[in-house]
């Protein structure tokens, strides 16, 4: 992999360690009581201003209008403005601090829900070899079947060959006769069929055998697919009853947990909305094109009769030692990993179940019990930490950056994947700075004894220009085409590819595109952001939090010069690093000690106090207890890091890089959206094993030795820049699945 460019993924991880043994300031126990001030602890006011260092995405998002031109569903934000000002709301602030104080004092996390049940992922094309076709027949009795490939459709278009001789195609489950030939190193196949109840009789010749069988038919869900299946036994034989390596209910569990992994990965707009060239809606189990998205989508995903698993039914059963161990309803299919990511987080860093155990973040920024927590009491505390009104400094006229007409698209953000355990899991609980190890099978993810990464960053898009690179340049060639300093627009989504082939434009240095932007369901317009040094001030108000409760937030607030924040929209794509100062003459602070002698004498006052000076004693009382805990300096180097960014390699989504570009040279970004391209590419076998130098886990961000590097394209048959997904890549195959890993639809920015 030398000659393959080098990059960063927009997001990795800073470590969550096991709490147990953490230093004493920074373990379980209650909040401290609200009916006095601790006499070494601090309460007051901090002054912080927020200065933008790349444009901050603060949208408002619920006067989304559609463009002139565009697709229906298509949006374009405005910036959210107030009294004339951008408005950054407080809550924002306040999350952003939340989330950067959880990693930095290792606490427990605030919230970790939806991540109850195991997640799926899809089986290589060698897995289909091992799969038996079988009928569910009544009482949880399966009978083993074997398959002949019945030619259905036009491997180019997918148009069905039927009606063909007087004979319409079989319709799935339907019961026929055929003739069928077995030849040495090909698949039995069928030459001739009747339909049951026709008079038509079928005669055997040149080596054919007469048969009765049941059509199993998914439709043209797969490029280039020309068959589908009959399932039949050879005449005057029985169908074989296979005995069963489980109970029925356990088979049950797991196929209805496989449908559900099915119905997550997709939505109703994806299965229902899709359009055919006359632009009337298509039915989710049609093809209406060649190319990504444009293939049915297999009955599984829509049908409900294929969805539970009942007597009639044909489907594949994977068997141990001639037992039935699963059942699936595609020959390539997914399936679903042994647990969930939620057994793979450590205990102690679950959401406090109780008053009694929360960690640092809770007590200070407040805790509410976890959904599951029914009945506990108290279920909720206010904290001691509050977000003053954030003022911008500078009015619209100045602040904000406007973009005429239809706005500026931006690039397509990718959804979160937890099922790419390669990036989101640990060898073990105990070391989450170590990833799983570079070559893992994928079906050997998600296992007991792995721990998860632990909590998600955004790196800093550090080497950027900062005059050229957030501008449209010259508007002769696309924008987020041009390389500005070494680094593309990823911000922005490429304009319109005039055909699904890759070509690159004449010089050969950037994919070939043309005018129209791409303006559709997956994407996001905005009409504009806020601009660079723009600064919003706001006050950090506090009570009673001691030396190190105060010190790390004080850390936090004077990050060491070139390190920077994230905050609001469109992180993964360079947005929203902010810088955050201490404002010394608007910081306050006083002791538990200073107010009690204040209350004494009502005719007293406060005494003067250095804000600043306080600050830095608690960041250093914080520093020290964080450089002798080795779990928490590995927490603060990876947080450094992120928020250092490397000037030396480019953020973006993984992808592949087009044949045309020369070695070691960064891919622009792919106008046809074939990110997945390279995590196709990440899984590379050859004789059932990863590939040397594929198999990827995400790095460990304070790890320069080991970034991540584009992988070069497969050219397909009419693919100028890239390859043809084969069968079983994660955009479309047999299980229908329509984006590809770590790329969503783009429906919401975050």
């Amino acid at each position: 992999m030398s000659g393959d460019a080098k990059f960063l993924n927009p997001y990795t991880f800073v470590p969550a360690f096991p709490r147990d043994g953490l230093p004493e300031p920074l373990r379980d126990g209650p909040p401290p009581a609200r009916d006095r001030l601790r006499p070494g602890c601090w309460t007051g006011r901090v002054g912080v201003t927020l200065t933008v260092e790349t444009p901050l995405l603060l949208l408002d998002t619920a006067r989304g209008t559609p463009p002139a031109e565009g697709a229906d569903g298509h949006l374009v934000y405005p910036v959210r403005l107030r009294d004339g000002r951008p408005h950054l709301p407080a809550t924002s602030v306040k999350g952003m601090l939340r989330a950067a104080y959880e990693a930095v004092t290792n606490s427990r996390f605030g919230v970790f829900d939806s991540h109850d049940a195991p997640l799926g992922f899809r089986r290589s094309a060698d897995y289909a070899l091992g799969m038996t076709p079988v009928l569910v027949g009544a009482g949880g009795v399966v009978f083993r079947f074997q398959q002949a490939a019945l030619k259905m459709y036009d491997p180019k278009t997918g148009e069905s060959l039927y009606p063909r001789h007087g004979q319409e195609a079989p319709r799935h489950l339907e019961r026929i006769q055929a003739l069928i030939r077995s030849e040495r190193g090909k698949a039995t196949s069928v030459g001739r069929f009747a339909h049951k109840g026709t008079t038509e009789r079928l005669i055997p010749e040149n080596g054919e055998r007469l048969v009765e069988g049941i059509a199993y038919v998914t439709g043209p869900n797969i490029e280039g697919k020309s068959s589908e299946r009959l399932f039949y036994v050879e005449s005057g034989r029985e169908p074989e009853k296979l005995p069963l390596a489980r109970p029925w209910s356990e088979l049950e569990k797991q196929w209805n947990d496989l449908i559900r992994d099915y119905g997550n990965v997709h939505d109703d707009v994806e299965l229902h909305e899709r359009r055919r060239p006359d632009g009337s809606v298509a039915g989710p189990g049609e093809r209406v094109g060649v190319g990504p998205g444009q293939l049915a989508w297999s009955p599984h995903l829509y049908d409900k009769t294929w969805q539970v698993l009942k007597r009639g039914m044909l489907c594949y059963a994977r068997l141990v030692d001639g037992r039935v161990d699963r059942l699936y309803p595609v020959l390539v299919p997914r399936d679903i990993y042994p647990v969930a990511p939620s057994e793979l987080l450590h205990p102690s860093l679950a959401p406090a179940p109780a008053y009694g155990e929360l960690s640092p973040a809770d007590r200070v920024f407040g805790w509410v019990a976890p959904p599951n927590g029914s009945g506990v009491r108290p279920a909720a505390y206010r904290g001691r930490l509050r977000i003053g009104p954030v003022t911008c400094e500078q009015d619209a006229e100045r602040a904000v950056e406007r973009f005429g007409g239809d706005g500026l698209p931006l690039a397509i953000l990718g959804r979160p994947k937890p099922q790419q355990g390669r990036f989101y899991l640990a060898e073990s609980p105990v070391r989450p700075d170590l990833s799983v190890r570079d070559g893992t099978p994928k079906e050997k993810l998600y296992q007991p004894g792995q721990g998860l990464r632990g909590r998600k960053a955004y790196w800093h898009h550090a080497g950027l220009d900062r005059s050229q690179h957030w501008s449209e340049g010259q508007g002769k060639l696309d924008p987020a085409q041009v390389r500005i300093s070494g680094y593309y627009r990823e911000y922005r989504r490429s304009r319109t590819s005039p055909d699904d082939s890759g070509d690159p434009d004449p010089d050969g240095k950037r994919y070939l595109t043309t005018a129209p932007e791409q303006r559709d369901t997956q994407n996001r317009s905005i009409g504009g952001w806020v601009r660079r040094e723009t600064t919003f001030r706001f006050s950090v108000e506090v009570r009673d939090l001691d030396d190190h409760e105060l010190g790390a937030l004080a850390w936090l607030l004077t990050l060491p010069q070139g390190h920077f924040h994230r905050l609001g929209l469109g992180r993964p794509l360079g947005f929203g690093s902010v810088r955050l100062d201490v404002d010394a003459e608007n910081t306050e602070l006083h002791s538990g000690a200073d107010y009690a002698a204040y209350y004494r004498d009502l005719s007293g006052t406060l005494p003067d106090t250095d804000g600043p000076k306080i600050l830095d004693s608690v960041r250093e009382t914080f520093i020290r207890m964080v450089d002798g805990a080795p779990a928490l300096s590995t927490v603060r180097d990876a947080m450094l890091a992120v928020s250092r960014g490397d000037p030396e390699l480019p953020v973006h989504y993984p992808r592949t890089r087009p044949e045309w570009v020369g070695e070691g040279v960064p891919g622009p970004p792919d106008p046809r959206g074939r990110n997945y391209e390279w995590f196709t590419e990440n899984e590379k076998q050859e004789s059932n094993r990863i590939v040397p130098g594929r198999g990827r886990s995400l790095p460990y961000p304070v790890d320069p030795a080991a970034p991540l590097g584009v992988y070069p394209s497969r050219k397909g048959e009419g693919d100028a820049g890239g390859r043809k997904p084969p069968s079983g890549s994660p955009r479309r195959g047999r299980d229908g699945k329509g984006r590809g890993n770590e790329r969503g639809n783009g429906r919401r920015l975050r």
